[in-house]
């Protein structure tokens, strides 16, 4: 609610900032994900092997002599202290960074798409999301009218399609987000920190689309609801190292309670 009281604060400035009243139009509050069959690669579709990242190349490593494997099957939701590596792990899936020492290899027709908390800033939100959309499918027949039935399945429909970006609430914006991930039709979706800007109902959508879904996930998210709903497997990390975890992640989230009533005890 907090964050959704903040978005709606942003909008309004924007508009007052502007000097103009935007007439409100109305969004259906109620989306339904869908992410396109993606057949099969065989496995691994992507492979780790003795991987060793630092952001300087010669010390401080975030991360040693990794070895793992993705799947299309794998569901894997990554958790950890802040700082520990999660979404370094996730630009090195993505290619987004290279390992400093070891191998990652990726089958040659992966596609991979990949949500982030900041990927708004990376953005030009001078133009229109119909703008955006075509921009990205520059390819695709008959492209305008593809991409407005894309934006329009994620609630993104009139003249929320033609207004300029930066006018559109950070809700908006983050379907307007995914209406460009599920158009890559990707084998392996990368989610860090998805759900800052949606909704309860929305959520529950893109957990009933990813549990549909054939392809792999990986998620980072500090939403434990969302883990428990989409992700099988659960991997810590934690001291340069991915390590599985036994558990369900209530069990991990009641580690997580014991340790930190265990370190307070000791401060104290």
């Amino acid at each position: 609610m907090a964050r959704q009281a903040k978005s709606k604060e942003k909008t309004l400035k924007k508009i007052m900032d502007s000097g103009t009243i935007a007439e409100e139009i109305p969004v259906e509050r109620f989306i339904t994900f869908h992410f396109v069959p993606c057949g099969e690669l065989p496995p691994p579709v992507l492979q780790f092997t003795n991987v060793s990242f630092s952001y300087n190349g010669k010390d401080n490593f975030i991360y040693e002599n990794l070895d793992l494997g993705i799947d299309l099957d794998s569901r894997v939701a990554l958790v950890g202290p802040n700082g520990a590596g999660k979404s370094t792990l996730i630009k090195l899936i993505c290619s987004n960074l290279a390992p400093t020492g070891g191998s990652i290899r990726a089958h040659t027709h992966l596609r991979i798409a990949r949500y982030h908390q900041h990927i708004h800033e990376e953005m030009d939100l001078t133009i229109s999301s119909l703008r955006f959309m075509v921009n990205q499918f520059p390819d695709l027949e008959n492209k305008v009218e593809a991409m407005r039935r894309q934006l329009g399945k994620f609630g993104i429909t009139g003249d929320y399609q033609s207004m300029p970006m930066s006018q559109l609430s950070d809700g908006l914006l983050s379907r307007v987000v995914f209406a460009w991930l599920t158009a890559q039709e990707p084998h392996l979706l990368l989610l860090d920190e998805p759900t800052n800007h949606l909704d309860i109902e929305t959520i529950d959508s893109l957990a009933d689309a990813i549990n549909e879904w054939d392809g792999g996930m990986i998620l980072v998210s500090h939403d434990f609801r969302l883990i428990s709903q989409v992700a099988d497997t659960i991997w810590i990390c934690e001291n340069k190292a991915i390590t599985p975890w036994n558990g369900s992640i209530q069990e991990y989230k009641d580690h997580l309670k014991g340790r930190i009533m265990a370190e307070n005890d000791a401060f104290q």
